[in-house]
């Protein structure tokens, strides 16, 4: 599960060598249009900047900050992973969950690059409402020693941009998985415990 939850990252969020212009621009797109240039782009980008990936690790850590992070909703992300948790916790806490719960995907971003070997990603034909502000958007994964694995991302339009709440890999929620996880974790030891544990990094990369 773990390649393919890294997969997930490589064929939205790595948008690598995007210029921020980019992110405007697509706001105006339908979310299908979005993700296909997305991916389109991340594709490119990898196999244009192998090179430097391979010579400079670090430097990938900067290109998620800047240039990934804002096609997502941490926040949103954030509540539907606590559930009542989140209801419960101070805003303080809130923020510090959020911060741990953003720099963990960072590193699940960092080691999809490792995990990329050249898999191509395809959108099949679908509808979606002109008028949604909510929807799913599927793609696959074609591999070419397997079969395709289905990739479904969750987006919602806030102030004209698409940002993405949920992917859906193989029929698993990213956020229901780890929300199971990190439940078990405050159920026991307390939120409190949870943020420093996801922020140090010893929970949570293998969902």
């Amino acid at each position: 599960m773990r390649r393919w939850q890294a997969l997930w990252s490589v064929g939205l969020a790595l948008a690598i060598g995007c210029e921020a212009p980019n992110l405007a621009a697509a706001a105006s797109e339908p979310p299908r249009v979005v993700v296909e240039q997305t991916i389109q782009q991340v594709l490119d980008t990898l196999e244009q900047n192998a090179a430097v990936i391979d010579d400079n690790p670090d430097a990938v850590e900067a290109l998620v900050a800047d240039i990934v992070l804002p096609r997502f909703d941490f926040e949103l992300m954030s509540r539907f992973v606590l559930g009542q948790h989140w209801r419960q916790a101070d805003s303080a806490q809130r923020e510090a969950f959020t911060a741990a719960f953003r720099d963990l995907l960072v590193r699940t971003y960092i080691s999809a690059i490792d995990e990329y070997s050249g898999e191509d990603v395809q959108i099949p034909a679908q509808r979606i409402p002109d008028d949604a502000d909510r929807v799913s958007v599927q793609t696959e994964i074609v591999r070419p020693d397997g079969p395709s694995i289905p990739v479904a991302y969750a987006l919602f339009l806030r102030d004209e941009q698409w940002k993405v709440f949920d992917v859906t890999v193989e029929g698993v929620s990213l956020v229901q998985n780890y929300r199971a996880q990190f439940s078990d974790i405050v159920r026991a030891d307390g939120l409190d415990e949870l943020i420093e544990r996801v922020s140090a990094g010893v929970i949570g990369d293998q969902p």
